[in-house]
This record gives C-alpha cells, sequence and structure tokens, in this order.
C-alpha cells in the first residue's frame, strides 16, 4: 500500500470517526462540543470567538422557531458597563423569546462568555458555561414542541465573567417590564459531578412554593438536589460565600424576582484550561439537561396555575 493510499485511507477512518462520534452524542453535547472548541477560544467577551458563539447560538435560535423580541430585531443586545475595577467593558447579549400568550414571561438565562486564552492556553470553558448555554438551547428547543402557559425568553448573556454585567444590561435595559417577569431559571455549569453526582439548587426560598418544585423534580429524575440557599461550603465553592449571588440571577433576585439557579458548583476544572468538552461525562450531564427540563416545565406550570388563580379572583 503507497504512503499516499494509506494517508487517504486514514484520513477517511477519522472523518468516519467524527461523524459517528457526533451522531453517538445528544444534540446538547454537540453543542457544547462546539462552543467549547479551541476554534471559539474560550469565547472571551469582545473576541472574535465571542462573534462566532453569538452567530452560533442565533443560528439554533432560527433553526428553533425561536423569535427576536420587537425592540431587540437582530436577536443581540450590545451594551458597555464599567467591571468591578470600574473599566468600561463591551459585550453583546443574545436574546430569544418564544411568546405571544397572554401570560407573564420565564427569562431562562446562561452566559456564554469565557476567560478566552492566555498565551497558547485556552481557557475552553465546556462545563463553564458552554453547558449551560448548550441546555438553554434544548429547553428552547423542547418549548417549541410543547403547550406551554407561559412565555420564554431565552438569554445567552455576556461579559458574566467580569461582574454579571450581561444581565445587568439586559435588566436595566427596560426590554420587558420587571413586573412581566415570573421568574428566572439560570443554568451555569452542569457537566462535572465533581464527585457528587448532584445538582446544587439556590433560590428555593425566593418563592413559597419552589421547595416543593425542587423536590418533585428530585423524585421524577432521580437526581439529588442540594438547597444551597444556607451559605456552606460545597465542593471548591468557599464556605461563607452566598451562592446566591454567583451568576447572573442574582440580578433578578436584586429586583426581587423570583429565581432558581442550577449548576454543579466548583471542581478541579473550574477556570483552567482542562475545563475541555473531551473531560465532560456525558451521563451525568444528560442527566443534569433533563433536570433542568423538569425545573422548566414545573417552572411553566406553577406560573400558569398562578395566572389562572390571579383570573379566578
Amino acid at each position: 500500500m503507497t504512503t499516499r493510499l494509506i494517508f487517504a485511507v486514514w484520513t477517511l477512518f477519522l472523518l468516519n470517526s467524527t461523524v459517528l462520534y457526533a451522531e453517538e452524542n445528544p444534540r446538547w453535547m454537540q453543542d457544547v462540543i462546539y462552543l467549547a472548541s479551541d476554534e471559539l477560544e474560550g469565547r472571551k467577551t469582545g473576541s472574535e470567538g465571542a462573534k462566532r458563539s453569538r452567530d452560533f447560538i442565533i443560528e439554533r435560535f432560527k433553526e428553533l422557531d425561536i423569535t427576536p423580541l420587537a425592540t431587540l430585531p437582530y436577536f443581540t443586545q450590545p451594551f458597555t458597563l464599567n467591571n468591578r475595577r470600574d473599566k468600561p467593558v463591551s459585550g453583546v447579549n443574545v436574546v430569544g423569546v418564544n411568546a405571544g400568550r397572554d401570560a407573564p414571561f420565564i427569562v431562562l438565562t446562561a452566559h456564554y462568555d469565557h476567560l478566552g486564552r492566555k498565551g497558547r492556553r485556552i481557557f475552553n470553558g465546556a462545563d463553564d458555561n458552554a453547558s449551560g448555554v448548550a441546555a438553554m438551547l434544548e429547553i428552547a428547543a423542547r418549548t417549541m414542541q410543547q403547550d406551554m402557559q407561559c412565555n420564554w425568553m431565552f438569554l445567552a448573556s455576556d461579559a458574566e465573567e467580569h461582574g454579571l454585567l450581561g444581565a445587568k444590561a439586559f435588566v436595566s435595559g427596560h426590554y420587558i417590564d420587571v413586573a412581566r417577569i415570573f421568574g428566572n431559571l439560570n443554568l451555569d455549569m452542569l457537566s462535572q459531578p465533581g464527585g457528587r453526582h448532584e445538582l446544587l439548587v439556590s433560590g428555593i426560598s425566593s418563592h413559597t412554593q419552589f421547595a416543593l418544585l425542587a423536590q418533585n423534580v428530585e423524585s421524577a429524575t432521580g437526581v439529588r438536589m442540594m438547597n444551597t440557599d444556607e451559605k456552606q461550603r460545597v465542593g471548591r465553592y468557599p464556605g461563607g460565600k452566598d451562592r446566591t449571588k454567583a451568576s447572573d440571577h442574582a440580578v433578578f433576585a436584586d429586583k426581587g424576582i423570583p429565581f432558581l439557579f442550577l449548576g454543579v458548583g466548583r471542581h478541579n476544572y473550574y477556570h483552567t484550561p482542562r475545563d475541555t468538552a473531551s473531560r465532560i461525562n456525558v451521563g451525568f450531564y444528560t442527566q443534569m439537561v433533563e433536570a433542568s427540563w423538569q425545573y422548566a416545565k414545573r417552572l411553566d406550570a406553577l406560573c400558569g396555575a398562578n395566572l389562572q388563580a390571579n383570573h379566578t379572583d
């Protein structure tokens, strides 16, 4: 066999293996593989990789028939806010909706930005937070396939790593009346079990019916839930820190909006170049996506029940 023929056969094998790998993975894992690829260079706010991430999310929205807000007809919301060091940071949120009902909104958030690259090291951010964005896209798809009772908004926020800037820019931009938001479901880091194989849930105390909701999800999925509203050490998350302030949901909480924050907490790959798609536990991540969908469905049902009760009153 000639060298050229050997090369051709090997190339064909690699191509077939790649296709097979893609087909074997669920679509949320395929989305993570792209969002956490070296091509996107860690999705740092303001980078070319961040732009490619936005383009990808917008195309997925279009494929799913998720529509833009009338006030953001191109799905994007550019903004500039000061970071924790009082330095201006410019980013771009991506916003889509499944709306049209005479009902409140549930806002599903997942930040798509990460740390970018430092020299030759790429901080791919597979768990943080390609995993949350991919889960958001899967939930968006399912809301289009089922009869939902309330309106859904999907916010892929930018510059979360700079101090929740994207979420702050969206809420302060008045693109939707805060009074119309029933609740916020925030997905941030869902794919690494970290030896605990449980889902950390914050915000249970933000609504009187969220404790029962979480119990029902735990029973339906078999996934162990840990209520982290009380300050405690969880994995590598420092004791005494407040997880209710740890991600984009904190911006909604400050407005008095009930929220649920789903994530796995810090782990050994957190904010390191080792947070890659190849290290994701696909089985565990699939469980977390399904649990997130169960939370979404039950939030929608609770929103609908409250709406019906208000109409009856």
